[in-house]
């Protein structure tokens, strides 16, 4: 009877355990850097984040970061997963070893862009000169074509960009930085070349603005993993990135994209080390 009494309750334990559905994947979180702001960031990119869901078969929800720091934070807290770094976020972020390039951004084809310097036209301001002294608005310290790119630029210029101007600001994304120009608060800012468009796609009239300057190509978006990501799981996400543009899901992402996002290529840390020298030159 005892014998009989302890395969019984064995058995009873392991029906138990068998019975328990296996735990699910856990879900994925995919952060961005606050480019176009909160709004414009969910609706560009809420399709991609759907696409990874289903490609690689694990629920891949989208986080839009606070500021351009905030998702190196989250990221090495372990709270994202995967992040679309704008090129010196990136830099930065990648100096704690906690998260490692898979892929890059090509953008209309290409895989660099520009930095510009807007003015409204009616100002009469023509060129990088003609801005002494006057009001100027940034992007975010760490926002490549909204600050580093366009302070070096300044500096190769012989120009101090601490002091040449009456006052600077940091607007927090690109969108705020156009508004701030047509609306007077600034008499120009830093933006980036295909800015403009989607400004103008969302109703501003950006049509209004001139540009004055221009900066060196810069690359666009690393796309990293936190250190410690399932590597088997991380080639998941590459694969399917990369091949955004070959798959009719992934060419719905693309038709869809107001910065016009033509897919993905394989990157390495190295693509990156001219905005290493260009945050040098702006003393960053």
């Amino acid at each position: 009877m005892r014998r009989r009494y302890v395969v019984w309750l064995v058995l009873l334990v392991l029906g138990a355990v068998f019975a328990i559905p296996p735990a699910a994947a856990k879900d994925l979180t995919f952060g961005f850097t606050p480019v176009l702001g909160q709004t414009d960031e969910q609706a560009e990119f809420e399709p991609l984040t759907s696409y990874l869901s289903e490609v690689i078969g694990q629920k891949v929800a989208l986080y839009v970061a606070r500021n351009y720091g905030d998702l190196r934070t989250q990221m090495e807290a372990g709270q994202v997963d995967i992040g679309s770094f704008s090129p010196f976020a990136y830099v930065d972020a990648v100096r704690g070893g906690k998260i490692r390039i898979i892929a890059q951004s090509v953008i209309d084809g290409s895989s660099t862009y520009r930095g510009i310097v807007v003015a409204r036209k009616d100002r009469g301001l023509k060129s990088i000169a003609d801005l002494r002294g006057k009001r100027f608005a940034f992007v975010d310290p760490k926002s490549a074509s909204g600050y580093v790119y366009p302070r070096a630029m300044l500096v190769e210029k012989g120009v101090n960009p601490d002091s040449f101007f009456q006052e600077t600001i940091f607007a927090g994304d690109h969108k705020k930085v156009i508004a701030a120009v047509l609306d007077g608060r600034v008499d120009a800012g830093a933006t980036y070349d295909g800015a403009l468009a989607i400004a103008k796609a969302g109703g501003m009239a950006s049509d209004d603005l001139m540009i004055i300057a221009s900066t060196d190509p810069i690359p666009h978006d690393a796309i990293a993993v936190r250190t410690g990501l399932d590597e088997a799981l991380a080639r998941r996400i590459q694969s399917a990135l990369v091949n955004l543009d070959k798959t009719e899901a992934g060419r719905r992402v693309i038709a869809n994209s107001k910065k016009k996002l033509s897919g993905h290529v394989i990157a390495e840390d190295s693509t990156f080390n001219v905005v290493r020298r260009t945050a040098r030159i702006a003393g960053m």
